[in-house]
């Protein structure tokens, strides 16, 4: 179990996630950080123990595991945000679609502030919001992990557990072969 677990970002993906934490009983303490006050309402609807977070950098220090699950545009700028005070020992990881970009920025700004691995849950719908969300979402849905050269293989087998108590199958593999593959399968029925 995680002690202090962080979702940032609580659209489709983040409340799905964060439905399934709960359900699963994944963490024992759950905190949510959106910018939108609408998605905060929504969320806070849902009747999941949980505690909403107005600061980042005033509680990252003590979370365990953090999840991005807001548009990768914003990794950058929240990186920068909560880097100083992030625990070496904090695993982060995110959903982002695509991996090399966000991972020079990722290697650029974090550098030896937490262990980030990051995840890319090949789930979805048609529709978006925190209202969508589905603790069933990554049920039977692949979720990769990208493993590079200096990844920490404790918290690699930590986040692999998270994926598959979520209900995912998980498949390892680096950046790039990642974001080849998914150029590929996301661009393919545009091409025919």
């Amino acid at each position: 179990m995680i002690k202090n677990f962080l979702i940032i970002g609580c659209g489709l993906i983040g409340s799905s996630i964060l439905r399934s934490v709960a359900k699963n009983k994944i963490a024992k303490n759950i905190f949510i950080f959106d910018k939108s006050k609408k998605n905060v309402s929504k969320i806070n609807k849902l009747k999941i123990p949980l505690k909403i977070v107005n600061n980042l950098t005033s509680i990252v220090s003590s979370m365990d595991m953090i999840i991005f699950c807001t548009p990768m545009s914003e990794y950058e700028k929240l990186i920068l945000k909560i880097k100083n005070f992030l625990n070496k020992g904090t695993l982060i990881t995110d959903v982002g679609s695509t991996k090399q970009n966000a991972l020079k920025n990722v290697r650029k700004n974090l550098k030896n502030s937490a262990v980030w691995i990051s995840s890319h849950p090949i789930a979805g719908s048609e529709v978006s919001g925190p209202e969508h969300g589905s603790a069933k979402l990554f049920l039977n849905r692949w979720c990769i992990i990208i493993k590079d050269k200096n990844v920490n293989n404790m918290k690699l087998k930590i986040l692999k557990k998270f994926w598959k108590k979520l209900g995912s199958k998980v498949l390892i593999m680096d950046e790039k072969k990642h974001d080849i593959i998914f150029s590929m399968t996301s661009h393919l029925p545009h091409l025919i």
